[in-house]
């Protein structure tokens, strides 16, 4: 590996310095999974898969890029979120009513840092409860977890033509909830 630092690296470490500490914990445990296994030698299979054997650093770097990734993607898609009270006050309903909500599947919800952070796209004065029309149908249609859930419904869908969040604005609740069901099928 080069000694200087590209733009890119600079940007990964700007990252990691503002992990909060539960995506620090998880980085953390990532490098040493990393570490554990290259010690116990787990990739022959992937490197005969891949036709290539990677060294330890190499690993390391793959698992670093793969976990930069992943945290600036989790960071855009709760960019535009609120906090439990602030749906509280936006609903002018109880602050356990959002709570309530996200456990009976009716509102998403996302952990993130010990704090449910409710993106902001889901909320419409026209749907009822105060959030789009069709969306706790295909809420508990969705057999993956509240983060994936939130990806899936964000995402291009070529069998929609749109994202499900915006195929359920446009009335198609139904082939979104098709669609759904799909989603984490098979899945243990």
């Amino acid at each position: 590996m080069p000694n200087t630092i590209s733009l890119n690296d600079a940007e990964k470490l700007r990252l990691i310095k503002s992990l909060n500490p539960t995506e620090e914990s998880l980085f953390l445990d990532a490098i040493a999974r990393v570490k554990s296994d290259a010690q116990a030698d787990n990739y022959d299979e992937v490197d005969s898969l891949l036709g290539q054997h990677f060294s330890e650093d190499e690993r390391l770097k793959l698992e670093l890029d793969s976990l930069v990734e992943s945290f600036k993607y989790r960071r855009t898609l709760l960019k535009d979120s609120i906090s439990s009270s602030e749906v509280a006050r936006i609903l002018d309903v109880s602050r356990q009513t959002p709570h309530d909500r996200v456990k009976a599947q009716s509102m998403l919800a996302v952990m993130d840092n010990g704090v449910l952070k409710f993106p902001l796209w889901q909320f419409s004065s026209e749907g009822s409860n105060g959030v789009i029309e069709g969306l706790p149908e295909v809420l508990k249609a969705l057999n993956v977890s509240d983060f994936s859930k939130l990806s899936w419904l964000v995402s291009e869908n070529p069998f929609l033509g749109f994202t499900p969040v915006e195929a359920l604005q446009r009335g198609l609740k139904d082939r979104v909830i098709q669609e759904a069901l799909t989603v984490g099928y098979g899945q243990t």
